[in-house]
């Protein structure tokens, strides 16, 4: 079922990308935002994401409805802004690949991937105004008000950038906005489609913000423990990077001289075993997953109301114990 999903999904998306007007004007932008969706110009996949989005989205419809047909076009509209906010972001954080290929920005250059990014949040608004259109929705309104949390959420990723330590709270803020905000939403707009009321919208909107929450320090984990030949990374990055992950903010709260190291530090990869002993020393890949767990657990209780269509929940349910317990 998932993989059916994706592959509807690529197909809407890749249809929006070669119809629209402004794309087929220009060769160029139209090939740029293929390559960011994982495109190669005739169709066929380069690379790209896992589609998490659209799944969330269209399995959500099915556990309403009974079919997820009519969540693709949300679950695409979502995944279109998703990929915005990966161009706009490896600009900012000055990342230079995305999905094992060159970035947007160092294949085609800043000013053009800035701009290329920009119009594909524009067609990610514009697939979810068609959506309502035929769902008689107001999904486009969820859309919006998810992005104002996302655009805060990376503000203050970046602020926090600049700090040397932060509270547990602040983390939390941040996460909300710029992983959680958009999670929920699919939920959201899946359940929308399928036809539930705004009442029970709202429930899956809950739902999946407590994973996006989980996601986030899944992979904070994995930053710090992970296996590098699973993850396809260096699992020092987020050390060497002094990125205030939830390992690094419970350690640092536990323990002062794991603090005074912190601030001396300047990101000397040889220093990097130091400090991943110190955060285990301190607990801090016990408390990661059992914060995991527990937003997770959180988000199951809240989905074991919506059981009509036992299939889709079903895979759903396995789809998130994949991801809670991924290894990359």
């Amino acid at each position: 079922m998932n993989q059916e999903i994706i592959e509807n999904t690529n197909k809407t998306i890749y249809r929006y990308l070669t119809d629209n007007a402004v794309l087929k004007s220009d060769e160029t932008l139209q090939e740029m935002l293929l390559y960011a969706l994982g495109f190669n110009t005739d169709g066929s996949l380069l690379s790209g994401g896992k589609r998490l989005r659209p799944l969330f989205c269209c399995l959500t419809c099915g556990i309403v409805s009974g079919h997820y047909e009519p969540a693709v076009l949300y679950g695409s509209a979502l995944e279109l802004l998703h990929n915005y906010t990966l161009v706009h972001d490896d600009i900012e954080d000055k990342s230079d690949t995305r999905h094992n290929r060159p970035a947007l920005w160092k294949k085609y250059g800043l000013a053009l991937a800035i701009n290329a990014g920009d119009l594909l949040y524009e067609i990610a608004l514009s697939a979810g105004a068609e959506a309502d259109v035929i769902s008689k929705k107001n999904g486009l309104r969820k859309i919006m008000q998810m992005s104002e949390q996302l655009f805060l959420g990376q503000h203050r990723d970046i602020m926090l950038e600049t700090k040397l330590y932060i509270q547990q709270s602040e983390y939390l803020q941040m996460v909300r906005g710029k992983t959680s905000a958009l999670i929920g939403c699919s939920f959201a707009l899946g359940a929308l489609a399928g036809g539930a009321d705004e009442e029970t919208a709202v429930k899956f909107e809950y739902a999946g913000q407590r994973l996006g929450i989980a996601f986030q320090i899944r992979d904070d984990y994995l930053g710090t423990w992970g296996d590098s030949s699973n993850l396809g990374k260096s699992v020092s990055a987020d050390i060497m990077d002094k990125k205030n992950t939830l390992a690094v903010v419970y350690t640092a709260n536990k323990n002062p001289e794991f603090l005074a190291k912190w601030e001396k530090y300047d990101g000397n990869p040889g220093q990097v075993s130091e400090f991943a002993a110190m955060m285990t020393e301190a607990g801090a890949d016990d408390y990661l997953n059992q914060q995991c767990t527990k937003y997770t657990d959180e988000a199951l209780e809240t989905l074991k109301e919506f059981r009509s269509h036992g299939e889709y929940s079903t895979v759903l349910e396995e789809l998130i114990s994949s991801l809670i317990n991924r290894k990359r």
